[in-house]
């Protein structure tokens, strides 16, 4: 494979080497950027799934304690009514 640059061309004006240089780093730097936001993007998947079924687990439940809660309450009104509190 062949540079359309040369070394000659980089000795004589320097700038050029860096910024040839340069494209090299920002070139990784992107690379490796993108690398961890998918791993980041991945873990967030992860947890938001994790939190999904706790608050479905959360929710079910609550249900549940809220119809233990009204039969509750209905067994005291009906208590009231017959008189026996």
């Amino acid at each position: 494979m062949k540079f359309p640059i040369n070394f000659d061309q980089f000795k004589n004006d320097p700038t050029k080497a860096i910024m040839f240089l340069l494209l090299f780093v920002v070139l990784g730097l992107y690379l490796r950027s993108e690398a961890q936001s998918k791993q980041i993007n991945a873990d967030c998947q992860r947890r938001l799934a994790q939190c999904e079924h706790e608050l479905k687990k959360m929710s079910k439940s609550l249900k549940t304690q809220d119809s233990i809660c009204s039969a509750l309450i209905t067994e005291i009104k009906i208590y009231k009514q017959l008189g026996k509190i």
